[in-house]
């Protein structure tokens, strides 16, 4: 019973972290551009990395707790480097994130 109850769990973690995705990939966007404050940049950076990273704070084979961590510090990264962005440029790259995915 412990494994279905673990399985749903990371279902459930699976779906909260897709929604994601699109604050993702507007921090894609802005990585490269010049225009984000050096702050901004560096939180999307800092980020970006973790997501990448096969090193977590908690391993991910501890059950529930080591997707704790990435419950917690990937939706913090993201609101955080999403608010240091200009309103301009977030709505720059929300325009050009939803142009490039009608496109596929």
């Amino acid at each position: 019973m412990g494994l279905i109850k673990t399985v749903r769990r990371l279902s459930t973690l699976n779906s909260r972290l897709q929604r994601f995705q699109a604050p993702l990939e507007m921090l894609l966007l802005g990585v490269r551009d010049p225009r984000v404050p050096i702050t901004a940049k560096a939180v999307m950076i800092a980020t970006l990395a973790y997501v990448a990273s096969p090193i977590d704070i908690i391993p991910d084979f501890i059950p529930f707790v080591g997707h704790l961590d990435d419950m917690i510090v990937i939706p913090l990264g993201v609101t955080l480097a999403i608010s240091l962005l200009p309103s301009g440029l977030r709505n720059e790259y929300d325009t050009a994130r939803r142009g490039s995915s009608a496109t596929v």
